[in-house]
């Protein structure tokens, strides 16, 4: 691998993904087959002021053994410290980076759905508070992602490597450019305005058609699109995926007729899916198929009420960079920004205008916003994709044809 440009990369995600400040600590989460990366992380935050860093492990092939090994009970433990760190990371506002489990995803032994399913749900409970704060943008993060050979054969074919797939993520990332920060920043600005002629329209409802897909869902007149960067409560700015190139907002949980078949890969509790096709009625997922990974979605429907519902809606035109790769990266961090999504789980009240008051389920619902452990966006956009709004002044307006902005 170029060292230079993983450097640059690197730098990128520190700088522009959480906008580290000196004195802060940073919590980087990492398999096996990326700690390199990691590494390269760790050593920028710690060049640009970091305090501390703590690069903790996530292996799946360990996990597959205590999967196998494990009762439920057994698998419901946390252990305290994890609880004293999610402390320490909210009341101190450490930042978090995610690397996406590319390459171990595919080097892990046989997972027990119905045990990792109990796992999950038992973790998620213990880090709820950590997590909320999270999605409401109270802590700077970022997910990102690191070739590795494994992934590259998986995307390119068998006698692709690590650097042939650095090369194709190179200009996805905005590395190609000179400075590839001030590159982010003009990419933000674009997004900017896409949000704005959208949030300037007074959108009731939006049309979703295709040929797989038939769906009409609401929003309340709070919501807004957001995206590409966000901002934390003291007004910093941040970026929580790199690459980026949607813009989205919040549904109303209740507000979703039709519709609407997935159509690129989507992991669910580490299974991949395929052609999921999900029937919507008063907002509520009312039955559902799968090409691939009906069981996996059996498991996720199961694990709380919320998952039937939406949470975001994203948009996406077929010319951004990853699309026009045309290819299936099989990693959500890319292939989101890829397409047009939406996610069932967990809603975004940074999304609406009033999200701020949002301190319960209860006032969260009643704003239209979804509650949920999980959060999984499912990418639902295509070549033939036209999606229409319909204002609150009686209007309808084309917004997307044939998958691309018609703005």
């Amino acid at each position: 691998m170029d060292e230079l440009l993983m450097n640059r990369y690197a730098d990128l995600v520190i700088r522009k993904g959480i906008n580290l400040q000196k004195g802060k600590a940073v919590l980087i989460l990492t398999g096996p087959g990326t700690y390199a990366f990691a590494r390269q992380l760790a050593k920028s935050a710690y060049r640009h002021g970091a305090s501390y860093v703590q690069v903790m492990f996530d292996d799946l092939d360990v996990l597959a053994e205590r999967l196998q090994h494990q009762e439920a009970d057994e698998l419901s433990f946390n252990p305290a410290f994890l609880k004293a760190l999610d402390y320490e990371m909210c009341s101190e506002g450490w930042s978090y980076i995610r690397i996406d489990s590319t390459e171990d995803r595919l080097d892990h032994g046989p997972f027990d759905n119905a045990k990792y399913q109990v796992l999950g749900t038992a973790k998620r409970k213990f880090s709820e508070t950590r997590t909320k704060k999270l999605m409401r943008h109270e802590l700077a993060w970022c997910v990102c992602c690191a070739p590795g050979p494994r992934w590259a054969k998986q995307v390119l074919g068998e006698q692709a490597t690590e650097d042939d797939l650095m090369d194709v993520l190179k200009p996805i990332l905005l590395l190609d450019q000179e400075g590839p920060l001030a590159a982010w920043e003009g990419k933000k600005q674009m997004l900017l305005k896409r949000q704005a002629y959208l949030n300037n329209l007074g959108i009731d409802s939006i049309h979703f058609k295709s040929s797989k897909t038939d769906l009409v869902l609401g929003l309340r007149s709070e919501a807004r699109f957001i995206g590409g960067g966000e901002t934390l409560p003291d007004g910093r700015p941040f970026f929580p995926n790199l690459p980026t190139e949607e813009i989205f907002t919040t549904p109303d949980r209740l507000r979703a007729e039709g519709y609407v078949t997935t159509t690129k890969p989507v992991s669910v509790l580490d299974n991949t899916t395929e052609e999921v096709r999900l029937t919507f009625k008063d907002g509520k997922v009312v039955d559902h198929t799968a090409r691939v990974g009906k069981e996996a979605m059996d498991a996720f429907f199961s694990i709380d009420e919320g998952t039937r519902r939406l949470g975001e809606v994203a948009l996406v035109d077929q010319s951004s960079p990853i699309a026009a790769s045309n290819l299936v990266f099989n990693s959500i961090l890319l292939d989101e920004n890829a397409s047009c999504h939406l996610a069932l789980g967990e809603g975004y009240s940074t999304a609406l205008t009033n999200g701020v008051s949002l301190t319960s389920q209860e006032a969260m619902h009643q704003a239209g916003c979804n509650t949920s452990l999980m959060h999984i966006d499912f990418m639902i956009g295509s070549d033939d994709m036209d999606i229409y709004v319909h204002t609150r002044d009686g209007n309808e307006i084309q917004i997307m044809k044939e998958g691309l902005f018609a703005f």
